[in-house]
């Protein structure tokens, strides 16, 4: 991770920036959310020189809505950032909701930055078959 002098670092996974420079600069939160779902949607062995790394939330996509499939969700998502990126942020919840209903799995993950006061929220839904 390269740090600015402004303290901001290099976006990843690269990106053209609005200004059509090729890696736009961002905060120090924003690198730290673009690291959280760099990991949860990496899958394990997808990166060849880190083969440990991921928690292989995609490979869940098509598995049937159930207690278990909570369980394991919430499992590999605990694992996967106290290995990873628990010197990055700290966790502080993890719900994993199904809601009949609409048939659909949420995921909501409340964390905070390392050195910030403040709390953010990344969600991810999936809809049942």
């Amino acid at each position: 991770m390269a740090t600015l002098p402004n303290g901001r670092h290099l976006a990843f996974p690269f990106r053209i920036a609005r200004d059509g420079r090729t890696a736009a600069p961002v905060s120090d939160a924003d690198q730290v959310r673009d690291e959280l779902l760099q990991l949860l949607l990496t899958a394990p062995a997808e990166r060849l020189f880190l083969p440990e790394f991921g928690a292989g939330l995609r490979k869940l996509v098509f598995e049937p809505a159930s207690d278990v499939l909570r369980g394991v969700v919430k499992a590999r998502i605990t694992q996967a950032l106290s290995r990873w990126l628990g010197h990055r942020l700290t966790v502080e919840l993890i719900e994993v909701d199904w809601d009949d209903g609409l048939a659909m799995l949420s995921v909501t993950i409340r964390y905070r930055p390392a050195g910030s006061p403040d709390s953010r929220i990344v969600k991810f839904q999936r809809a049942g078959s």
